[in-house]
């Protein structure tokens, strides 16, 4: 009997202590005071300490983790502004992979605009005595490639290439051939026959589609032109100018290049529809001898061009960014015994924006997302 009664009591007693600790558990649950431990993140960077004022407990509390999107201060340098999208329209390149990133970011002179972005890097070799200028040229439409006369028509003379520059509205620009032979400008044929000379500098012919694709032929190679031809193909001929030598054709460098001679050189280079590479060379200075076709060609193929060209280099040598020369042209004396930098060209390849009409604004209307180096 006392067993039973003890057994009871033994019962109770447990069932009162169990009681207890589900009550304790409650309270801990609802008391405000009280801070409840929250789990660990692997993630987490940094700890505080959060104390229980009933049972000063110091439990660790990772910090909530904060958004990971970035509120831009005036200090803050913006992210580069991507092109804006557009429906095609009339003269739009045919890959339409122009860049939705700053080309820039690293060069020394740089525009970025939605319709044409234009990084120019200088590179010096110090030991081989050479400075030359990298200009990478994207366009999205083929009214961005623009090229003009001196004095404004064909046959007027050679201008000053800063004047030249300015008044094409180009943002960059710089020295083609000297018009003789073939010239097709901006669609505009304004001679058509080719040049029969058997001089290195007429064994080249450049070819701009409408579609910004590009062709060489070269004449060296007792290649033909044919102008009903070629203007079938890709939309028709938008530029198409003689000079040479041609240094890379479909990828390859050709054969019989000199090099020896190392002179100032402008360089024209093509990757893909409205991908182009313009080299200017400095030569006749003091910190530059200029290139040799064949450094030409190894330089152009190394920069990713598939086909490039020799243009009007020299004294004719110039580049031009924003209206003012950025290479160091070759110094000689006029007729008047005056040393002079640089002689006027004939024609000049130009990149500007367009207008609705097609035309290039004058450069103080344009309106670009970056600009640098002017």
């Amino acid at each position: 009997m006392m067993k039973r009664y003890c057994s009871k009591l033994l019962c109770i007693g447990l069932g009162v202590l169990m009681l207890i600790g589900m009550f304790g558990c409650f309270q801990s649950e609802t008391d405000p005071n009280v801070e409840t431990q929250t789990p660990f993140e692997d993630n987490a960077e940094e700890t505080v300490v959060a104390v229980s004022t009933d049972t000063q407990v110091f439990t660790a509390i990772p910090e909530t983790p904060q958004a990971t999107e970035t509120v831009e201060t005036p200090e803050s340098t913006p992210e580069p502004t991507p092109f804006a999208t557009r429906p095609p329209i009339e003269g739009d390149v045919s890959t339409g992979r122009f860049p939705d990133h700053d080309t820039g970011a690293d060069a020394d002179w740089s525009y970025q605009s939605d319709e044409l972005r234009i990084a120019i890097k200088r590179e010096e070799n110090e030991e081989d005595s050479i400075v030359y200028y990298v200009a990478d040229i994207w366009i999205r439409n083929i009214n961005s490639f623009r090229m003009g006369f001196g004095h404004g028509k064909f046959n007027s003379g050679p201008e000053d290439p800063e004047q030249f520059a300015q008044r094409e509205h180009a943002i960059l620009g710089f020295s083609g051939s000297y018009n003789s032979g073939l010239v097709i400008h901006n669609g505009t044929v304004v001679k058509k026959n080719v040049e029969k000379s058997n001089s290195m500098f007429r064994m080249g012919i450049l070819i701009i589609y409408k579609d910004g694709s590009a062709k060489l032929i070269n004449r060296a190679k007792k290649e033909n032109y044919n102008y009903e031809k070629e203007n079938k193909q890709h939309g028709g001929i938008w530029h198409a100018l003689q000079f040479g030598p041609v240094l890379v054709q479909n990828g390859e460098i050709q054969n019989k290049l000199g090099n020896y001679t190392r002179q100032p050189r402008i360089i024209f280079g093509y990757c893909e529809p409205g991908h182009y590479i313009a080299v200017a060379v400095d030569g006749r200075t003091k910190k530059s001898i200029g290139m040799t076709e064949q450094e030409m060609a190894e330089l152009m193929l190394s920069l990713g061009c598939t086909d490039a060209m020799n243009l009007d280099g020299g004294y004719s040598t110039a580049m031009v960014f924003m209206g003012k020369t950025i290479n160091v042209p070759a110094q000689f004396k006029d007729g008047d015994g005056d040393l002079v930098d640089g002689r006027n060209i004939k024609d000049l390849m130009a990149f500007a924006e367009y207008d609705a009409d097609g035309n290039a604004p004058e450069l103080s209307q344009v309106t670009p997302n970056k600009v640098y180096g002017e």
